[in-house]
């Protein structure tokens, strides 16, 4: 049994002070602290998950920016290369027109050419037709009938002069 005498009831007296003492000035700040602390960190903890959020967003928002500009800068490319595509298509087109526009007028500078010599080579051959059939009569003829035989010659050979 139990034994009730002064000194284990001062005992319990003075633990009991002690434990209000201790509670008071000790353990309510502690845990006040304690409680402190806990509420920092879990805001600091709210705090980098707002901010790691936030991150995100912004690395998203940077990577649409990001996708935007490579479609962009694609889209551009190839709009310059159709333009270069059409420039070449056309510089080749001129060419191929300044090439047919000199091959024609080569054509009909050789074509005139062709008509000076055939006129020049008619006229020589009229001329020295003229001279023998002027030998072959024995006469001199004057200019004048010259010119008259060598109209009837070319007129007889189709050239209307």
């Amino acid at each position: 049994m139990i034994e009730l005498n002064l000194t284990a009831i001062l005992s319990i007296l003075n633990f009991l002070l002690l434990f209000f003492v201790l509670k008071k000035l000790l353990f309510d700040k502690f845990f006040d602290i304690m409680k402190q602390r806990k509420e920092k960190i879990s805001g600091e903890i709210a705090k980098a998950e707002k901010l790691r959020t936030e991150a995100n967003d912004l690395k998203r928002e940077y990577e649409a920016k990001i996708q935007e500009a490579r479609s962009s800068s694609n889209e551009i490319i190839s709009q310059a290369e159709r333009q270069a595509e059409e420039i070449v298509r056309q510089a080749r087109e001129g060419a191929q027109q300044e090439i047919q526009r000199m091959y024609k007028a080569a054509e009909l500078q050789i074509q005139r050419e062709r008509e000076e010599a055939a006129g020049e080579i008619k006229g020589a051959i009229v001329t020295a037709a003229v001279a023998m059939v002027g030998k072959f009569l024995q006469k001199d003829m004057d200019e004048a009938a010259r010119k008259q035989y060598a109209r009837r010659i070319l007129e007889s050979m189709g050239d209307k002069e």
